[in-house]
């Protein structure tokens, strides 16, 4: 499981799982940040970056999960666990 964490405007940070993420719009006040939606934040959460940048973070977060791949023991048993 990969997370997104991204600065705020003005102070702090916010952490994004990338599954949850529903869209993300440029903030009509700021062209350089991006409103960021998401099932936890429905209202949206407003992050320091542009969506340029962010999408792209993003979509490489969502393929990395992708290309996990699991085993379980059962499945590979001659690998020392």
């Amino acid at each position: 499981m990969m997370l997104i964490a991204c600065r705020l405007p003005k102070y702090g940070a916010v952490v994004f799982y990338p599954a949850t993420i529903g869209g993300c719009v440029t903030d009509l006040s700021n062209k350089n940040h991006t409103v960021v939606y998401t099932d936890t934040f429905p209202d949206g959460v407003t992050i320091d970056m542009t969506i340029e940048e962010f999408s792209g973070i993003w979509q490489n977060a969502l393929l990395e999960d992708e290309l996990i791949i699991e085993f379980t023991p059962e499945e590979v048993p001659d690998v020392q666990h």
